[in-house]
């Protein structure tokens, strides 16, 4: 299962991995991530270790996070090869980074709205005091090259028209409404990134995250995605609080994990890029794909549906700029991430 499970990753991620001027500039290299343990943290680990075998660049991963302890126990097939380590740290706390580090990651962050409503001060704590604290770390190493930021999509605020969303687009969001506190934080660390290039010349990009899928996302997430396998997988109903009308679109980990190393080789200081899918799909059509990956018919039950709906509701992003200065693509296509994401986690629950 386990030899299964790296080919599979492995050829995932080299698949991915098709710019070879970003494979160079990684060679040798010593990358932290912080928030190491969770989704985008565990693909980079994939990425990294799969470029090391097929490519033999040598880079180095330690991933930072209070859950690292738990994630080594439960990926020993990683974190037991030699070229990525664990650090346990929560960044609500000042640390450092080890001396020889040369590119960050900065992906600490509570992007679950259950925690936003019942702890909402860790979330900003995590968010402000957590950006905080590792743009202080970036400051103390001499040969940093640059650290990309993770921000959310949140922080364009919520779209008042159809369509795919650029970096630039900006829409009204209410000030200091509690269930805001994560677009709030997110927004102030990328002022604090700002503030933190313009002071100290740190070179700081940013990258803003729409929706991933893949494995190493759990399936209690509170995402209508998480939420259409799990009732899949249980033969449970599927309850749709909407039409299903509403469009996402869904960017593979192996895809996430290399444009965010080109992000770090290829971005330029004090610029913003959307990290996405452009491939919008409805829940409806979501749920056909999940059908076809389960071989099965799925029970819809709908509740609360308005019949009249003032405009589209769409999140998904203009990857415009993406494509041009990356020089990134999607490699998984939506159907596959949606196949290959359910066998994931038919595995799991077998």
């Amino acid at each position: 299962m386990m030899s299964d499970l790296s080919s599979r990753f492995s050829k995932d991620c080299l698949a991915a991995s098709t710019n070879a001027d970003v494979r160079a500039a990684l060679r040798g290299q010593r990358i932290a991530v912080t928030g190491g343990s969770g989704f985008l943290g565990s693909w980079l680990a994939e990425m990294v270790a799969a470029l090391n075998d097929e490519y033999l660049l040598g880079m180095t991963l330690d991933l930072y996070s209070r859950g690292a302890a738990d994630w080594a126990k439960a990926n020993t097939r990683l974190s037991t090869r030699g070229d990525i380590h664990t650090v346990v740290q929560d960044v609500r706390s000042p640390f450092a980074f080890h001396p020889d580090t040369t590119y960050v990651v900065h992906a600490a962050g509570i992007p679950d709205n259950r925690v936003h409503a019942s702890d909402p001060l860790r979330v900003f704590q995590t968010t402000v005091q957590g950006t905080t604290h590792a743009l202080d770390a970036a400051t103390q190493l001499s040969g940093l090259k640059r650290l990309v930021n993770l921000s959310s999509s949140l922080v364009n605020g919520t779209p008042d028209r159809t369509g795919a969303i650029a970096e630039t687009d900006n829409f009204p969001v209410p000030a200091g409404q509690l269930h805001n506190v994560y677009r709030d934080a997110k927004h102030a660390a990328e002022s604090l990134c700002a503030t933190y290039r313009s002071q100290f010349r740190l070179p700081v990009s940013t990258l803003r995250p729409f929706t991933f899928l893949g494995p190493y996302q759990e399936l209690d997430r509170p995402w209508a995605i998480n939420n259409f396998m799990r009732d899949m997988l249980l033969g449970s109903e599927i309850r749709m609080h909407s039409d299903g009308s509403a469009r996402r679109s869904y960017l593979y980990g192996s895809d996430a994990a290399w444009w965010t190393l080109s992000a770090l080789v290829q971005g330029v200081d004090g610029q913003i890029y959307n990290l996405g899918s452009a491939e919008p799909v409805s829940h409806l059509d979501l749920i056909k794909l999940i059908e076809r990956a389960a071989n099965k018919t799925a029970n819809c039950v709908f509740g609360n549906v308005q019949t009249e709906r003032k405009t589209q509701d769409d999140l998904y992003p203009d990857l415009g700029k993406s494509h041009k200065s990356l020089h990134v693509e999607q490699t998984c296509s939506l159907e596959q991430a949606v196949g290959k994401t359910y066998q994931w986690y038919f595995r799991k629950s077998a």
